[in-house]
């Protein structure tokens, strides 16, 4: 079994209360810390396949008049859509719900992007599900990436592509992860791995 698949597979393995407990101290380390104090639009994902649940957060951004957008995939191509919590999100062909809705957002308007992830190194190198959305949308943009996993799909190490794009920091349910000079200037975090 290669990385991938053996990191999505425990993840999926988690108990209901495992996932529920990682998905409280995620959003409370989210949410206690400086990332969204001057957001405008936060790029999320729509858990599916033993991610972190982000609802918490989506619920409390969205009820801080913050504007929400989740990925669309059409073909090749992923985009970013705004939605509310309460729309309908139908599943795509992976099972991944989505927005229905046909409002697309630019890249220059997320100031924050939070990341899905099957495996993340400390120093914030990034697997993901091996489609290459996340670093082809993001490969010349200056919109902060933080990725979203559990502490299980921590690795040493990943093998780099030149297009991988690094994530900023990492988040799980231990605490914060900071990676990149400007996540240190940008994020202020109550609680960081140690």
């Amino acid at each position: 079994m290669n990385l991938r698949n053996e990191l999505r597979s425990a993840r999926r393995s988690l108990s209901v209360e495992q996932q529920d407990d990682h998905a409280s101290a995620i959003s409370e380390h989210l949410l206690c810390s400086t990332l969204f104090n001057a957001a405008t639009c936060v790029a999320v994902y729509l858990c599916s396949d033993g991610e972190v649940d982000l609802r918490p957060v989506i619920e409390k951004l969205h009820t801080d008049g913050i504007k929400l957008v989740a990925p669309r995939i059409d073909g090749s191509e992923m985009r970013f859509i705004t939605f509310t919590p309460s729309d309908k999100l139908p599943k795509n062909q992976w099972g991944i719900r989505e927005p229905e809705e046909e409002t697309c957002s630019l890249e220059t308007e997320m100031s924050v992007a939070l990341v899905p992830l099957v495996a993340f190194t400390e120093e914030g190198d990034r697997l993901g599900r091996g489609k290459g959305f996340y670093d082809r949308f993001f490969a010349e943009d200056e919109t902060l990436l933080v990725g979203i996993g559990h502490e299980l799909q921590r690795v040493e190490s990943l093998e780099r592509n030149a297009w991988d794009r690094r994530l900023d920091a990492v988040v799980t349910e231990r605490g914060w992860r900071i990676c990149t000079p400007r996540a240190e200037v940008c994020i202020e975090p109550e609680s960081r791995v140690s």
